[in-house]
């Protein structure tokens, strides 16, 4: 495999660790939290609902349009992720070199540098 593309998925595979590490941590976190309510935009349901006095039948037509707005914007959402997927890999790729670079010009003393050449070109995981 060439540099660039074991750089790429370092980048990748490091930026998806990132990502679940994070995701662990803000469930954890929020796991103390009282739950907000399983229906989608569950605050601004019942404020509408306080603020205009709804009756049953129209608080239940708006609870279903809620629910179809937020399945719209998550489809939505979805779908352009898996469109735009390729570019957002290059894109954090280069990123990922841009920063690479910064650490190793201007973070590590230039007598160590070497050392963090080779560990990059390795791959491995600086501990």
């Amino acid at each position: 495999m060439s540099g660039v593309r074991l750089w790429i998925s370092l980048l990748a595979l490091s930026c998806f660790a990132a990502g679940l590490a994070a995701g662990v941590l803000v469930s954890e976190a929020r796991a103390g939290e009282a739950p907000r309510g399983l229906e989608p935009m569950g605050d601004y349901r019942t404020a509408v609902v306080a603020r205009f006095g709804l009756e049953p039948e129209r608080e239940r037509l708006f609870s279903e349009l809620l629910r179809n707005y937020q399945q719209s914007i998550d489809e939505t959402r979805e779908r352009l992720l898996a469109e735009h997927r390729p570019e957002l890999e290059r894109e954090l790729a280069e990123i990922g070199a841009r920063y690479q670079a910064y650490i190793r010009d201007h973070v590590i003393p230039p007598a160590r540098r070497a050392e963090f050449d080779a560990l990059s070109a390795e791959g491995r995981t600086i501990q």
